[in-house]
């Protein structure tokens, strides 16, 4: 069970702080509920029951756990798919993890998707546009909150700390 004060990573939300733990106005049972109050989008509370399994909540890393991250993200490897529909139900499936080594997976891959898209002239595709935009809100929520810096600022601080980005 998470604790007052704690910061959590809340499926698809991102990172969230637990604002309270009680029982709730709005339900009959006496079930404790956590409220979560998302960290990067203060004006939003999310109700959710402390024994719910019905979605991904996990600790976020410790600094020290973002910092030796960051030290590997050199060596984070792109998958390698059959086909494009077996990419998008991976992308689904690492989106609801929260996994932080399979988004930063996935992040280099759109990325050499988007350059090689970019060669050819095209743009890149809407699916892989908001699933780049998802992994890195929930991968960059997660290190920003860790390491103290705001999401914005993760890239340059990757880049910084190991000579790459992707």
């Amino acid at each position: 069970m998470f604790k007052k004060g704690n910061f959590i990573l809340y499926e698809t939300i991102g990172v969230c702080q637990v604002n309270e733990i009680s029982r709730t106005d709005f339900s009959d049972n006496n079930q404790l509920y956590y409220y979560l109050v998302p960290r990067f989008e203060k004006n939003m509370t999310i109700y959710i029951p402390v024994d719910s399994d019905k979605v991904t909540m996990r600790a976020i890393l410790s600094r020290q756990e973002a910092e030796s991250f960051v030290l590997s993200w050199p060596g984070v490897k792109c998958k390698k798919y059959s086909n494009d529909r077996e990419r998008a139900q991976v992308y689904k499936q690492v989106i609801k993890s929260g996994n932080c080594l399979e988004l930063a997976s996935m992040i280099k891959e759109i990325a050499q998707i988007e350059q090689s898209c970019k060669g050819r002239g095209k743009m890149l595709p809407l699916r892989e546009k908001d699933g780049i935009k998802t992994a890195r809100k929930l991968l960059f929520g997660e290190l920003a909150t860790a390491l103290d810096i705001g999401p914005e600022e993760v890239p340059d601080y990757i880049l910084s700390q190991t000579g790459c980005f992707c």
